[in-house]
């Protein structure tokens, strides 16, 4: 005969039981989707930068130039007299980077974002047109790849500069997100950025600033405290180099805010 007992859970254990798995899903789901959001952003960042570095390497060769970025924001004193030769072959060579079959007329056309909800690295607030006037201007004029990103070429004060959307219209469209800007080093046509400076709203307030979007980007900053209206255009120096702008010491897209 057999003498073994078994237990049948009560509805009240199976519902304290499904409480329980509820609050701990309730506790760690919002951060595994961040993290996840997190890791197909530096994907797409990966694929964006390693796009960049071929089109300078395919514009060096086809303009046979040592130095892409000297060569093409070379300013006499009234003009930038390389420039046309130079958007000309940017344009030609995104093409080729982008392994597109297609011809070039499908996926080159302007998108004009000036009336988009673009926020700044904290996402505190909007990143006005004045805030990103100049060098900004990429991330609202920019061009499209098969893929949905962005990526444009500026040349202002004699300087070679790229804006990219790393995942286009998608969101979140933030500085220091899925929106970056590139310098390119004249030394050695590398991309790079100047360290942000990451003044307080004191400081940059106490400055001398010819224009407003001088004091929008003054500092560079990449910070998630500040409130600066530029806030985040500074970011593609952390972004580069795979590092937390608080020092922390953990991945730059792992410590997003």
């Amino acid at each position: 005969m057999n003498n073994k007992k078994t237990h049948a859970f009560t509805m009240a254990e199976v519902l304290i039981t499904l409480g329980i798995i509820g609050i701990i899903a309730a506790m760690t789901l919002p951060g595994l989707i961040k993290n996840y959001q997190h890791k197909v952003l530096e994907s797409q960042f990966k694929k964006s930068v390693s796009i960049i570095s071929q089109i300078i390497l395919r514009m060096k060769d086809d303009l046979s130039v040592d130095k892409l970025a000297e060569t093409c924001a070379y300013y006499d004193g009234s003009e930038y007299p390389n420039e046309k030769m130079c958007f000309d072959s940017f344009y030609k060579n995104l093409v080729k980077s982008s392994n597109n079959k297609y011809l070039a007329s499908l996926i080159l056309y302007d998108i004009d974002r000036t009336n988009e909800n673009i926020r700044t690295y904290n996402n505190k607030q909007q990143v006005t047109i004045t805030a990103m006037a100049a060098p900004g201007r990429p991330i609202f004029y920019p061009k499209v790849l098969p893929d949905g990103s962005f990526i444009n070429l500026e040349i202002s004060g004699s300087t070679f500069i790229l804006g990219v959307d790393i995942n286009g219209q998608k969101g979140p469209n933030q500085l220091g997100h899925d929106i970056f800007l590139f310098l390119l080093d004249k030394n050695n046509d590398t991309l790079a950025y100047r360290k942000p400076q990451n003044l307080t709203d004191e400081e940059i307030a106490n400055g001398n600033y010819e224009e407003e979007h001088q004091q929008a980007r003054a500092g560079d900053p990449c910070n998630i405290n500040s409130s600066q209206k530029a806030n985040g255009i500074g970011c593609g120096y952390y972004a580069l180099r795979d590092e937390c702008p608080d020092g922390s010491g953990s991945g730059y897209f792992r410590c997003l805010p």
